[in-house]
C-alpha cells in the first residue's frame, strides 16, 4: 500500500472516530429523552413494572447527590473537601494526575531546564517514538 493510501485510510479512521463520537452523543442524549419519557407515562399510567422483549422494566425511585456548584459554596464561605474531611469522608478525595496533564507539564518542565530533576527522573519514565501530527491545511495550501 502506497504511503498516501495510507495517510488517506488513517485521515478516513479518524473521520470516523470523530462521527461515532457524535453519533455516540446523540444516542446518550436520545436515550436518556427516551427514558424520561418512559419513566414519566409509567407514573402518569400507575404502571411501575412491564415486560416486554424478554426484558422486564421497573420505575424505581433513585437520589442523586452532586457536588454544589463553586459559586454556591463560595457564598457560604465553604471548602468542599474540607467539609468531606470534617465529616469523616476524607477517604473518598483521591489525589490524581491526568496522564495528558503530566505530558504537557513534564515536556514544558524538560524544555525549560534541559532535563527531567533527579527527583522527578525516579518518577517519571520518558520514551522516544514516532507519531503522526495532523493539522488541517490552509485554503491556499491544500494540495492532492
Amino acid at each position: 500500500m502506497a504511503l498516501i493510501d495510507m495517510i488517506k485510510n488513517y485521515q478516513a479512521l479518524l473521520d470516523r472516530k470523530d462521527e461515532l463520537s457524535e453519533q455516540t452523543k446523540a444516542n446518550n442524549a436520545a436515550i436518556e429523552a427516551a427514558k424520561a419519557e418512559i419513566t414519566q407515562q409509567m407514573v402518569d399510567e400507575d404502571i411501575p413494572r412491564i415486560s416486554t422483549g424478554g426484558y422486564c422494566f421497573t420505575l424505581t425511585a433513585k437520589t442523586s447527590y452532586t457536588k454544589r456548584s463553586e459559586e454556591e459554596l463560595a457564598e457560604g464561605g465553604l471548602n468542599f473537601l474540607d467539609v468531606l474531611r470534617e465529616e469523616g469522608l476524607g477517604d473518598i478525595i483521591v489525589e490524581k494526575v491526568d496522564p495528558r496533564t503530566l505530558q504537557s507539564t513534564i515536556k514544558d518542565y524538560v524544555e525549560e531546564h534541559g532535563e527531567l530533576s533527579e527527583g522527578l527522573d525516579s518518577v517519571i519514565r520518558s520514551y522516544e517514538y514516532n507519531d503522526i501530527t495532523r493539522r488541517k491545511e490552509s485554503a491556499g495550501r491544500k494540495k492532492k
